[in-house]
């Protein structure tokens, strides 16, 4: 099996994370928080550089969660990730396509949504990894490209003497509890984030952890940084602690032009994280033996329904229960802190590390059940104690037989 190049595999994360470049403050705060998570893969794929998937990895230190409750959480965390990324090229897709005076029924957006998930597997079945990396890395990055220079040409554009706007309409970010304020809207803004580490379900194939993570959360966060300034900059009003606002900002400052730039970057990255997602997914609960469409017709069968179902937004539900996802990383990321802290060379900063991300977790399940309810939360607590639960389950007799 061929190493991947490392421009590939940061493209493979960038490809997950770019269209997060408006979350603004909360690219800082993730940013911050994944520099332990990407010292706990590196440690743990140096210890195991053979390891073929992320629970191999995690699995390789003694006593660590089993690999099957992983492979379950990465998996639904994936898809559902992916379900929402197919919502998004829809309603991107649709502005694009239809015009102010256009009636469209309600089928339209779920039809395109569950059309994109479908196109998106019909590719990962047919294009091997080595030809897929490169084709999101391209996408990925014409995407953050076109980010950075519209949020730069807002800030040349104040700096030069140009009033700020006022956005003619608000975009912002998710609705956090009053009561909580910043802190749940700053959570609610970097959980977006989860999934960079995606390039590590083909662990086998990575060189270096450490580089192609590291390099692609850099990039974004440095111009989720410069949107955030631009969006400040560039409008009136209060602050903005996320950089939605940006799309708007530039429309009224550059006019249509600017608009059709950015919402061919914003589809050309949901396409690239489609993608990825779904090449994701179907590399978790891949078997070590290669080959079967069976991998990848899960993962399909398994999206549909979530697309339909976040695509329709039954009540509202779908707002509340897009964080799920990202909660069931977080769990991974700890589970990966705990393996990374029983190594034989663990130190007390891989201590330091487990402890933190616990604590992250903690806070992000805190807030985001203070501010958005608590039956996402449940929702994302009943995935991982079924997945430990079956696990524990499908590992006991082979632990068994082992002994005998």
């Amino acid at each position: 099996m061929t190493a991947l190049p490392t421009w590939q595999a940061t493209g493979l994360s960038l490809a997950v994370i770019v269209g997060h470049v408006f979350s603004g403050s909360g690219a800082i705060v993730f940013g911050l928080l994944s520099v332990g998570v990407i010292w706990t893969l590196h440690r743990l794929h140096t210890h195991a550089p053979r390891s073929r998937t992320t629970a191999d990895l995690i699995t390789s230190a003694p006593g660590a969660a089993p690999a099957q409750a992983i492979v379950v959480i990465q998996f639904v965390a994936y898809v559902l990730i992916g379900a929402y990324t197919a919502k998004s090229i829809a309603s991107m897709a649709l502005i694009w396509m239809t015009g102010p005076d256009t009636t469209i029924s309600e089928w339209w957006g779920p039809a395109l949504a569950v059309a994109a998930a479908a196109v998106g597997s019909v590719l990962v079945a047919a294009l091997p990894t080595r030809l897929l990396a490169p084709a999101v890395t391209v996408l990925a990055a014409f995407g953050i490209l076109v980010f950075f220079y519209v949020a730069l040409a807002v800030i040349a554009r104040v700096l030069s003497g140009t009033a700020p706007v006022e956005p003619a309409m608000e975009i912002g970010a998710t609705p956090a509890a009053a009561e909580w304020g910043p802190a749940a809207l700053l959570i609610s803004l970097a959980i977006a984030f989860a999934g960079f580490e995606i390039p590590t379900t083909v662990s086998d194939r990575l060189r270096s952890v450490r580089w192609p993570l590291g390099g692609a959360m850099a990039v974004v966060t440095l111009c989720a940084a410069l949107a955030w300034v631009a969006t400040n900059l560039g409008s009136t009003g209060e602050f903005h602690y996320d950089a939605a606002d940006l799309v708007i900002i530039a429309a009224q400052m550059f006019g249509g032009p600017a608009n059709l730039w950015l919402v061919a970057a914003m589809i050309a990255q949901g396409v690239a994280a489609l993608l990825v997602l779904i090449w994701g997914a179907t590399r978790v609960v891949r078997p070590p033996v290669t080959g079967g469409p069976l991998p990848l017709a899960m993962t399909a069968i398994v999206m549909a329904p979530l697309v339909l179902a976040i695509s329709f937004d039954w009540g509202d539900a779908a707002g509340k229960l897009w964080g799920v996802g990202a909660i069931l990383l977080l769990v991974v990321y700890v589970a990966a802190a705990q393996a990374n802290s029983r190594l034989d060379d663990s130190n007390t900063t891989a201590w330091a590390v487990f402890a933190l991300m616990g604590t992250a977790l903690v806070v992000v399940v805190f807030l985001k059940g203070a501010s958005d309810g608590w039956w996402p939360v449940g929702i994302a607590a009943a995935i991982t104690a079924a997945a430990a639960v079956w696990a524990l389950k499908s590992g006991r007799p082979s632990r068994e037989n082992q002994a005998a």
